[in-house]
């Protein structure tokens, strides 16, 4: 870890610890957390789940969530946090689609 000396003298850390795991987090999470929302997209909105544009959206939907909640990972003061947000973030985003799946028949 590199450190350096901050403007009260004393060290402060430079690189962020637990990136590993929070690089890990970001790549689970936010690949659980594009999944869900590009299935609230495809049940939420208007027309029949086979309509081609919708697919092609709730598709492309996937990367930017994903590489946004790989992003946020890094906010975490470590990855244990990391983990507990997102995959509570994850379970809320599921639960969610199961429950847009259970009351909307179409």
């Amino acid at each position: 870890m590199t450190s350096k000396t901050g403007r009260s003298g004393k060290k402060v850390e430079v690189t962020s610890r637990d990136w590993t795991l929070k690089t890990l987090a970001g790549a689970a999470g936010g690949f659980g957390l594009g999944i869900a929302a590009s299935g609230l997209l495809a049940c939420l909105t208007p027309g029949p789940l086979d309509a081609q544009n919708k697919f092609q959206v709730a598709m492309w939907l996937v990367p930017p969530v994903w590489i946004g909640a790989m992003s946020v990972s890094f906010v975490f003061r470590s990855g244990l946090r990391a983990w507990l947000w997102l995959g509570g973030a994850n379970a809320l985003g599921f639960a969610m689609l199961a429950l847009a799946r259970h009351f909307i028949v179409r």
